[in-house]
């Protein structure tokens, strides 16, 4: 395998896996703003902090994507 086809296939499971993060913060920030809506403070706070986290991740993720 040559290393620009090494490199490219890295760089896909990259993006894949960043897709899938930010496809589950969206959803934590959906269940945090309907705790916060049903007025469980305790369960919202904990998604909404999961929820940066994995932002986070993601941006670090993107951050080595970039060249």
């Amino acid at each position: 395998m040559r290393l620009s086809e090494r490199g490219r296939r890295t760089s896909s499971a990259v993006l894949i896996y960043v897709i899938v993060l930010m496809s589950f913060q969206v959803f934590l920030i959906t269940v945090a703003a309907e705790a916060f809506i049903v007025d469980d403070e305790g369960q919202a706070w904990a998604t909404a902090g999961v929820s940066v986290v994995l932002a986070a991740a993601a941006a670090a993720f993107l951050r080595y994507l970039r060249p």
